[in-house]
């Protein structure tokens, strides 16, 4: 959710959303003020009463929650003002302006896992201002909000652009490429595959298992690979149909003109679009997330380690940027 604030001409608002800041606020509240009502009792000698004792616990839950909402409404409540010269940043009572003529922004992204799980992102914004460098985590900014952010700051088209200029660099650079998702495919019928050998393993096991006189043999003990090849096929069956979405998702061609993209065999006019995400080229698996004017997106996986565009991804890149810089805030880079 984009939380976004039009305070005057010019001036745009970033910041977290209030109702999912109350509403994080209250569980946390809630749960925090259960656990007290649960465990401290059980650090209270016996000789306290049982008035006294839901005092404490009241008076522990009371700040308990007056420090929760503090801090999502004070010390975590970051909030990021853009404007045509200037940037302010900070929370209430700490905020500091930087001047966008004689300071750098970029983003920072950091994935956190635990046992190999997702577990978080850290967002955070790094500012180069007088010599110095500054990182600024803005916690509680979904994905959403910070690439409109980052968007603000560092548009990836110029807002002014030299039509002939702009032309010359277009004769230059290719307008069709081609996607190669084979490999994608050929994996994902690989583990098909697989999943397939492995549900005939249990259907045949469970067809034994009903003949007379399997269950007291000595080959009783192969009824347990019914359950484990079950399982087995099931998780290959889920990797296949992922691999097959995201093949599906790659287009056999993109072409691009000055007067929209052709991705697969789908026209998409500039003039009828908001917005064209396109990830960095850095990163490993890039996309780009299509919105239309109708509150319709599309999301087409370009590259990845098993998907190959040619010519490469940030000829292309390039290429987009020269063929909507007459479209001002038309393409920006989505920061995942």
């Amino acid at each position: 959710m984009v939380s976004q604030t039009p305070l005057s001409a010019g001036e745009r608002v970033f910041r977290r959303h209030p109702v999912r800041v109350a509403v994080g606020a209250l569980v946390l509240s809630v749960v925090l003020s259960a656990a007290a009502l649960f465990i401290i009792p059980q650090f209270l000698p016996f000789s306290v009463d049982r008035p006294t004792r839901g005092v404490i616990v009241l008076v522990v839950a009371i700040a308990l929650t007056i420090a929760v909402w503090a801090g999502a409404f004070w010390f975590r409540n970051m909030r990021v003002v853009v404007t045509a010269d200037a940037v302010e940043i900070g929370r209430p009572g700490n905020r500091e302006t930087y001047s966008r003529a004689t300071t750098a922004f970029r983003s920072q992204i950091t994935e956190h896992r635990t046992n190999g799980l997702r577990s978080g992102t850290t967002r955070a914004l790094v500012v180069h201002s007088a010599g110095r460098e500054i990182t600024i985590e803005l916690p509680g900014f979904t994905r959403a909000t910070f690439n409109e952010l980052i968007a603000a700051l560092n548009p990836i088209a110029p807002t002014h652009v030299d039509p002939v200029e702009a032309a010359r660099l277009r004769a230059t650079l290719p307008t069709t490429y081609t996607v190669d998702a084979s490999r994608e495919r050929r994996l994902a019928g690989q583990l098909l595959l697989v999943a397939v050998i492995a549900f005939v393993v249990t259907l045949a096991v469970v067809l034994l298992a009903f003949t007379p006189g399997f269950l007291d043999g000595e080959l009783s003990a192969l009824i347990l690979l019914a359950p484990t090849s079950a399982v087995v096929g099931i998780g290959f069956a889920i990797g296949a149909a992922q691999r097959r979405r995201i093949a599906r998702s790659a287009p056999a061609q993109v072409s691009l003109s000055h007067h929209g993209i052709r991705i697969g065999d789908v026209d998409h006019p500039y003039n009828q679009l908001t917005r064209i995400w396109v990830t960095p080229p850095a990163y490993p698996v890039n996309r780009i997330r299509i919105e239309r004017s109708t509150g319709r997106t599309v999301i087409h996986t370009l590259v990845s380690s098993r998907i190959d565009m040619n010519p490469e991804y940030a000829v292309f890149l390039t290429a987009l940027q020269a063929e909507t810089a007459s479209v001002p805030g038309l393409l920006s880079l989505d920061l995942e």
